[in-house]
């Protein structure tokens, strides 16, 4: 896993994840749709191409997570949680934006991700953040079912 620069923005230190997080990281999923088990959370802290960032609280409690990987120019956002009482408080979003900027700053041209069609709040903020419909997977998602819709954010821009 490459190297992250920490930084602290809405008061939480955003950086790279670590052993000592997963359990953490897995209560967080065990809350939310479409969650990972504590293995898969577990692997991605050994991806080369890979990027798990955790935002933690002042007090060191982890409030949210996301990973992503990257091959070549294309990058994908893997997942991306908030703990059930912090969400949308913008979390989501500081992960996100310190993720693509991770990816960008790895020569990474675009992002791609696959979202629930009916988690509309997550599309607004996909949408918010520049993100843009690119394809649709039919019946992709179980438990409820749900079509998949594709996103990709370009970055060529994000690049200083």
């Amino acid at each position: 896993m490459r190297k992250f620069q920490v930084y602290t923005v809405l008061g939480v230190g955003i950086r790279q994840m670590r052993v000592a997080d997963v359990a953490a990281v897995a209560a967080i999923e065990a809350d939310s749709p479409s969650s990972w088990s504590r293995e898969q959370i577990e692997a991605e802290l050994g991806k080369e191409t890979g990027c798990a960032l955790v935002a933690v609280s002042s007090s060191g409690r982890v409030e949210a997570w996301c990973c992503g990987l990257q091959a070549g120019p294309d990058a994908e956002l893997l997942k991306v949680t908030v703990r059930a009482e912090r969400r949308r408080k913008g979390l989501a979003e500081a992960l996100l934006q310190a993720l693509c900027s991770h990816f960008a700053e790895h020569d990474a041209e675009q992002v791609f991700l696959e979202v629930r069609s009916r988690n509309f709040p997550a599309l607004q903020l996909y949408a918010k953040l520049g993100w843009q419909e690119t394809g649709r997977r039919k019946r992709y998602y179980n438990e409820p079912a749900d079509d998949a819709i594709i996103l990709v954010r370009r970055l060529a821009k994000d690049k200083k």
